[in-house]
């Protein structure tokens, strides 16, 4: 019989619409669709290491949700694990973290940074958390279907305590737009690099901030070492930059989220 550990969370659903009128029938099924797809692939990560965009393969643990609380819109939700190498003699601190880290990078606060060793150990690859945010994606577009149409908030809650709130602003994070057809030429230097996942990290220049990066399909597999060279040369404080020729993903108000990259070369080259 394989060990088990078991925790809670809870889904609150609150707004003057809610006190009044109740949760919309078909808008509130949406988004518990979506918030219970988005907490099977975290709770999957958690438990193996691995990123999966499909909900349906978690194995190795269930999730139950409770009765509705009377007079309130307030789901229990029960989470039973098996002991998996990736989560062995793990506690609810670090699985509550993980689900703070991850659902708040998903959801657009990139400030937000994990409290135990654990979470912090498996974050300073940022690659794990951003491919893992963009898989939960798709999934937290449809959890935000209530918010969307009336609810002021969802939060989702350990025992006593808030881990992350769902809002208008966050809809706005998740609803990217569609990847931009037009491939830009960028400047700048690898600041991490995944070489099993190709996911990586890159400071660009003419937007003077951090973003993720994945290659694009039509990637050159023979450029990859040029990533790799720009993170050795950021390590060593070396020479490092690099020219992207790259598509921009966006979040629905024009905030830049992730790069697909087309190609890239080094600064004083052509591709």
């Amino acid at each position: 019989m394989p060990e088990l550990s078991k925790f809670s969370l809870k889904l609150r659903f609150s707004g003057k619409d809610i006190e009044e009128n109740g949760l919309d029938l078909y808008d509130g099924a949406t988004s518990f669709y979506g918030f219970s797809q988005a907490l099977q692939i975290a709770v999957h990560a958690y438990m193996t290491g691995e990123v999966v965009s499909r909900a349906t393969a978690m194995k190795g643990a269930e999730m139950y949700f409770g009765a509705p609380r009377r007079g309130s819109v307030l789901f229990d939700i029960i989470t039973v694990i098996e002991q998996y190498p990736a989560t062995s003699a793990l506690g609810g601190a670090v699985f509550y973290d993980f689900m703070k880290t991850a659902f708040s990078k998903a959801a657009g606060y990139l400030g937000t940074k994990p409290e135990t060793p654990a979470v912090q150990k498996l974050s300073i690859d940022e690659t794990f958390f951003d491919h893992l945010a963009e898989t939960l994606e798709g999934s937290l577009q449809r959890a935000h279907r209530a918010i969307d149409h009336g609810v002021n908030q969802v939060t989702l809650e350990r025992p006593r305590s808030k881990l992350v709130v769902f809002n208008q602003s966050t809809s706005e994070w998740v609803n990217t737009r569609d990847e931009n057809p037009n491939v830009e030429e960028f400047t700048g230097s690898i600041t991490r690099y995944n070489s099993i996942s190709g996911n990586g990290r890159a400071f660009v220049r003419e937007l003077q901030r951090v973003l993720p990066f994945r290659p694009g399909a039509a990637f050159p597999d023979n450029k990859r070492g040029l990533l790799t060279w720009s993170l050795h040369g950021n390590t060593v404080s070396g020479e490092k930059e690099l020219r992207f020729w790259a598509s921009k993903i966006e979040s629905a108000k024009g905030d830049p989220k992730r790069l697909v990259l087309a190609d890239c070369a080094y600064r004083n080259q052509n591709p």
